[in-house]
């Protein structure tokens, strides 16, 4: 006959709560890492297109046109990376709000973070505007 064990899961509810917590802020930084280089290739890469083609051209336009959608999609990624972050710092369990390294990541600057994404966003496009349409 079987034996039955009982598990007590109340007493491995704050080891199971900071696994996933950590894994769960991992894995936005690895997404926030691939997004970074995302933008640098992109910031890179339309103006090296551009060399190739007469700036003002229907080939241009469309980079161009091609460069905004693709600034669409990296701001949003962005954005929603950092809103998941920022979940992440609010609703971080009291064992682990109490360490240094958590009263460290509820107090970043998530609104400042955001603004820069937005500038840097902006400011390369500006800069594609000025290479691809002259």
């Amino acid at each position: 006959m079987m034996k039955k064990t009982l598990i007590d899961l109340d007493s491995q509810l704050p080891q199971v709560t900071h696994s996933w917590v950590e894994s769960d802020r991992t894995a936005q930084t690895h997404f926030l890492g691939l997004v970074v280089i995302a933008i640098s290739v992109w910031t890179i890469g339309v103006p090296l297109a551009a060399s190739s083609i007469q700036a003002g051209s229907n080939h241009a336009i469309g980079l161009f046109v091609s460069s905004c959608a693709v600034a669409v999609v990296l701001w949003i990624a962005s954005f929603t990376t950092i809103g998941r972050f920022k979940a992440i710092a609010e609703s971080l369990p009291a064992e682990l709000a109490d360490t240094a390294s958590g009263r460290a990541f509820k107090t970043n600057p998530w609104f400042a973070f955001a603004a820069t994404i937005t500038s840097v966003h902006i400011g390369v496009l500006v800069g594609h505007g000025i290479v691809l349409l002259g």
